[in-house]
């Protein structure tokens, strides 16, 4: 099963991409017209959410897997 079958499971069960986890991301493009993918993280770190947060996303999701291939197992 490819990953991003597992993936796009967690994002859904657990909401990781919704808006109230990851701010309004198309409407902030807009506003920081970034020029580099720097630009855009120091705005996003700045002014959406720390970079803390999303590693606490990135471990849940981590987690979520690790779940969904051992009941894959199963």
């Amino acid at each position: 099963m490819p990953k991003e079958w597992i993936i796009n499971q967690a994002n859904m069960r657990w909401g990781l991409a919704k808006k109230n986890r990851v701010g309004a991301v198309s409407d902030e493009i807009r506003k920081c017209a970034p020029k580099t993918v720097a630009d855009w993280q120091n705005h996003y770190f700045q002014n959406v959410y720390p970079e803390a947060h999303l590693e606490n996303i990135g471990r849940t999701l981590y987690k979520s897997q690790k779940y969904a291939k051992l009941k894959l197992k199963a």
